[in-house]
């Protein structure tokens, strides 16, 4: 049996830099995934696919938008779908073999094509061959999860993983769920034309993050022509490809939706079955692996990272959790996973980015803060640009002055993140953000704006009455 220092389960965004970081430490590693090619569902079904076809709804909505810039262009546009999916087809393909060809340069890195389980707590089977290991990180990810609902049309619908790879547009698509995937694809393809609706339990979309955020791109949806449906008791789904009738009731009136195309979104589950935990010893359960904030498992040797382990489901905390985990693996010293300093972008329209605490999120630590907020009706870049709508706001702790979270609603906020991330990150105070000099005009100014405005309140509260 051949034996490593490292076994890695699950070659995305998490076991992929797990693997290779170790791999770099001249450690001696097997990963495995049961794809074949590396870049998990994140590459193949999730945040890459959904972006390259995002972009293209974008800059097709950006032609019927130049009138309002005084363009005239000549003759209706077209989209070709079909083309569309081959470049995306085409890009995943070029990502997942440069990959490849990265663990070529890697010679104490192996890497196996196939389904991996645990036999016991230092021993992992793939294509009917045992390996053994001194030390193992699972990384398997996650997939869509289906509600138990009544009716033989559940088990037909599209999940992120089908919407992909349809060559052709829809004409009509419902969207089961208002969390971040349908809102992201809703818009999308409400801007190529296709009639929408999205279909929502509770009173508002989004409801994991800010509501004012939340309620900004629920507004525009309505404005953009989708059926937003919310407080929706769902009664069954039934019905095929081309057709399917959803029942449900609201404010207690009975009724049903027909569309040919369904997409089933009600959030993430653990792919955490089928890969022998049990035999292991780890614990887990339907919300996925136990983990400690070093990532490690309730097994000492054995680490989980990214989606499969309980905690935030994001491509970018799972490279940020595979780091902790290798850390703590090889490094004389421990470093634990902060998630107060998780920053993240939903590519709605407008778009959201997130860093740090939501103001919800203070008062439940038990943090007193002040909560600051720049409009974007305001700013001159803005105003240029002719999308005014949108905010940005500060959550900064009173005792220690620092900046705890950073909330953005623009068209552009995805270029904000970064600067939002590394505010939350090294606990800033508005003074510090204010010594920077941001370029005018640009968006980034209402970062000195707004920590302008908080400083000269503090200062306006110390002054002698």
């Amino acid at each position: 049996m051949k034996k490593y220092d490292l076994v890695v389960i699950g070659a995305g965004p998490g076991g992929t830099p797990a693997a290779t970081m170790a791999a770099r430490f001249g450690k001696k590693v097997l990963l495995a995934d049961k794809r074949g090619e590396p870049g998990g569902e994140c590459l193949f079904e999730g945040c890459i696919p959904s972006k390259i076809l995002e972009n293209a709804a974008n800059r097709y909505a950006m032609l019927k938008e130049a009138k309002a810039f005084h363009v005239e262009l000549k003759g209706a546009a077209q989209i070709h779908w079909d083309a569309v999916i081959a470049d995306k087809e085409a890009l995943l393909q070029k990502r997942a073999m440069a990959a490849l060809q990265s663990f070529k340069a890697l010679p104490s890195l192996d890497f196996v094509a196939g389904e991996a389980a645990f036999v016991d707590a230092h021993t992992v089977e793939v294509n009917g061959e045992r390996y053994g290991f001194d030390h193992a990180i699972v990384a398997t990810g996650a997939s869509a999860h289906i509600p138990p609902l009544q009716g033989d049309g559940v088990a037909k619908a599209w999940t992120n993983a089908d919407i992909f790879k349809n060559r052709s547009l829809p004409e009509e698509i419902a969207f089961f769920g208002a969390g971040a995937i349908s809102c992201e694809l809703v818009q999308m393809f409400a801007k190529l034309g296709v009639k929408c609706h999205i279909l929502e339990r509770g009173p508002r979309i989004l409801k994991r993050i800010d509501e004012e955020a939340a309620l900004a791109v629920q507004k525009r949806m309505q404005e953009q022509g989708i059926d937003v449906i919310l407080n929706v008791t769902f009664e069954s789904i039934d019905g095929e490809e081309g057709d399917f009738a959803i029942r449900y009731s609201r404010d207690g009136v009975e009724k049903t939706l027909k569309v040919p195309h369904l997409l089933i979104a009600t959030g993430r589950a653990a792919n955490v079955e089928g890969i022998g935990l049990e035999k292991a010893g780890v614990a887990f359960d339907r919300h996925g692996i136990e983990v400690d904030g070093g990532m490690q498992t309730s097994v000492p040797h054995i680490y989980a990272v990214g989606d499969c382990a309980v905690g935030p489901k994001f491509a970018h905390w799972a490279t940020y959790t595979a780091g902790i985990a290798v850390h703590n693996i090889y490094a004389p010293t421990r470093h634990e996973a902060d998630m107060n300093k998780l920053a993240w972008v939903l590519f709605s329209d407008p778009q959201i980015a997130s860093a740090g605490l939501r103001e919800a999120d203070a008062s439940k630590a038990g943090l007193e803060v002040t909560v600051e907020k720049y409009d974007y009706a305001v700013d001159a870049r803005a105003q240029i640009d002719k999308a005014t709508k949108g905010f940005l706001k500060f959550v900064v702790d009173q005792k220690s002055g620092a900046v705890v979270g950073v909330q953005v609603v623009s068209y552009d906020a995805s270029s904000l993140a970064g600067e939002a991330a590394l505010i939350v990150a090294n606990k800033m105070t508005p003074q510090q953000v204010m010594s920077a000099i941001h370029p005018h005009p640009t968006l980034t100014e209402s970062f000195g704006k707004i920590a302008q405005s908080l400083f000269f309140k503090s200062m306006m509260q110390r002054r002698p009455r």
